[in-house]
């Protein structure tokens, strides 16, 4: 057989057979993809992180500090989305240059004002306790003179 009809097979392999000029994701019904939504059931199952895992979404305001999060790589990044096991999970945070610790929200710690966390050696350590439900936390490293972190919450 000659080289153009392999070429033609190969193509229509490839890209016949459709008449439809949109083409939707399989995973989609709505344009957003599938696994970015919680199965219902009698617990939550998110499909992005493995089985028995929840999602824990650490916000670092304008990337002020940088983060580690149950023993993670630290980052310097505006958030992390961590895939956790539910339970007790260990979080720190470090001031970036030009910038001071300053409170966690929303962990075990935090009675409605902030977190300031443990202190040791200009790294503030806290804890969050996950269940199975998407949990978010947050925190603020403020300029030097205390002033630059948000009142409104970053967790809506």
């Amino acid at each position: 057989m000659s080289k153009a009809w392999w070429l033609v097979v190969v193509t229509c392999a490839l890209g016949c057979g459709s008449s439809s000029s949109t083409k939707v994701d399989a995973g989609t019904t709505d344009g957003k993809p599938a696994d970015s939504k919680p199965i219902d059931g009698p617990a939550h199952v998110f499909m992005d992180g493995p089985p028995g895992t929840t999602p824990l979404k650490v916000k670092n305001y304008l990337s002020w500090c940088t983060v580690t999060v149950n023993g993670g790589t630290p980052s310097a990044g505006a958030q992390q989305l961590v895939n956790v096991d539910p339970g007790t999970i260990d979080l720190s945070a470090t001031a970036n240059t030009g910038f001071k610790l300053g409170l966690w929200h929303h962990t075990d710690g935090d009675s409605g004002s902030g977190d300031p966390g443990t202190v040791v050696t200009g790294t503030s350590s806290t804890t969050v306790t996950v269940g199975a439900t998407a949990t978010c936390v947050w925190v603020c490293c403020p300029f030097t003179d205390g002033t630059g972190c948000p009142t409104a919450d970053q967790c809506p």
